[in-house]
């Protein structure tokens, strides 16, 4: 249980503060440039999106080691799982969005392509957790 739940806050931190600096730093102008200022609210609210990233945790926390065998447990399968996980996530909703919204052509490469490396390294955590501390000898 205490892996699961290190698992979790860290996964969850490193993946809120990475969305942070993405959407704070890299493509702030981008938005601003291409997304109709009417779609946005005037400030992100940051307790929703912190909940949907506390799920999204959450979901990876207890599905990785239901699909990865515990001598596989480590950085590398963790991080392979947390692209799975991030496109899974990421890319039926652009999709939609696209659907429904004037989005431009390049979030829809963007955004993926950046699910790649967010929940790449979520998972990554994930499985560095589980390779540390789900070893037999493990007094933690």
């Amino acid at each position: 249980m205490k892996i699961k739940i290190i698992s979790l806050l860290l996964a969850f931190l490193v993946m809120f503060v990475l969305a942070g600096l993405f959407n704070g730093l890299v493509v702030n102008q981008f938005v601003s440039e291409n997304i109709d200022p009417e779609m946005l609210l005037e400030s992100p609210n940051l307790a929703l999106i912190a909940l949907g990233y506390a799920l999204l945790a959450l979901l990876m926390t207890l599905i990785y080691p239901r699909v990865v065998s515990q001598p596989s447990y480590s950085i590398r399968t963790g991080f392979l799982f947390g692209m799975v996980a991030g496109i899974a996530w990421l890319l039926p909703q652009a999709l939609v969005l696209h659907g429904v919204y004037r989005f431009p052509a390049q979030s829809l490469l963007i955004d993926p392509a950046w699910a790649l490396l967010e929940q790449g390294i979520g998972g990554a955590i994930i499985g560095m957790i589980h390779a540390k501390f789900s070893r037999p000898e493990s007094t933690f």
